[in-house]
């Protein structure tokens, strides 16, 4: 052992091991390489996963399936919000089938419609009233005649439409009486209903509708009734029209308001309806409003339509009319 120069204190430090080095250069790789590309590798199998279930179209008679017989580790948990996601699944995929597919599963769509009302699960009911109305299959005609006597007031509005759309005669009692709901919703609906389904004999339930405390109800019963050649419809379109568009106007002409109105219906539809329902009606007392509304109204949509319903009057155009 070499002895220290004179006057130097010894070195008393320990050598690093050996195998220091080769640690060292472990956590660099590590650190560097391995940790970052791990990350990778899950970031892109998280995203090809996602991917794989995005592709993946639901079929509608799998998913039926899924409603009936749900049975998963967690059903006791979240059983009912399952078959919740499946009834709204299935009230979406119902749309745009081909016949012969719907006609398949209609009789399982139906037993899955009684059993939720057997079992009062207000929310698959309703989705399966949305579902069975986009079938327009006739053998929903009968579970939705059912539904329109729920207590539920949001599955009766759902079934009304459903029988709209499934468009079968032997439901018009059914709606005629719905116009007399206890719900305004559910009168909205059946009188739009009567209307759509081209119900003369509904005639005198609709006129009834024009009183209603609903101004919803109202109007729709004014655009039915308009559809159906009925006059006594024009005053109820008129002040809706004139409503529609806005107290800023001058006076009441001016400008269109874009805005919306307490129910969330844009002004400017309501005032396209309106005129499309004068316009089939060629109501007398509206023709000055309308030609007014050709120079005045603010919004372009709304004066292309008065000009078109004023041609709609005959060869008597209004002076001024473009």
């Amino acid at each position: 052992m070499t002895e220290p120069p004179a006057g130097q204190a010894p070195d008393t430090t320990t050598p690093p091991p050996p195998d220091s080095d080769e640690k060292s250069d472990l956590r660099v790789v590590l650190q560097f390489f391995i940790v970052p590309l791990s990350l990778v590798a899950v970031l892109v199998l998280l995203f090809f996963g996602l991917q794989l279930v995005r592709s993946r179209t639901p079929d509608p008679a799998t998913t039926l399936s899924s409603l009936q017989n749900y049975e998963g580790f967690l059903s006791s948990f979240v059983g009912d919000i399952k078959r919740w996601q499946y009834g709204y699944d299935l009230s979406l995929l119902m749309r745009g089938k081909d016949a012969q597919s719907l006609r398949r599963m209609l009789p399982g769509l139906v037993q899955a419609f009684n059993e939720a009302g057997t079992r009062r699960d207000l929310k698959l009911r309703r989705y399966l009233a949305l579902a069975l109305g986009h079938s327009g299959d006739p053998r929903a005609v009968a579970p939705l005649r059912d539904g329109l006597r729920d207590a539920d007031a949001e599955t009766r509005l759902f079934c009304a439409w459903g029988l709209m759309n499934a468009a079968d005669r032997a439901a018009l009692p059914d709606l005629r009486a719905a116009a007399r709901d206890s719900d305004p919703g559910v009168r909205k609906m059946a009188v739009h209903a009567l209307g759509r389904m081209h119900d003369r004999e509904s005639i005198p339930a609709l006129r009834e509708a024009l009183v209603d405390p609903a101004d919803d109800v109202r109007w729709n019963a004014a655009l039915s009734l308009a559809l159906l050649g009925d006059q006594s419809a024009s005053p109820v379109l008129v002040a809706l029209l004139e409503a529609s568009l806005g107290p800023d106007t001058e006076p009441g002409l001016a400008a269109a308001a874009d805005g919306d109105n307490d129910d969330g219906n844009s002004r400017r539809d309501w005032a396209l309806n309106s005129i499309r329902g004068l316009a089939l009606l060629k109501a007398p007392k509206a023709k000055a409003l309308l030609v007014r509304l050709t120079s005045s109204a603010g919004d372009p949509a709304i004066r292309e339509a008065a000009a078109l319903a004023i041609a709609a009057y005959g060869p008597e155009r209004a002076a001024g009319v473009p």
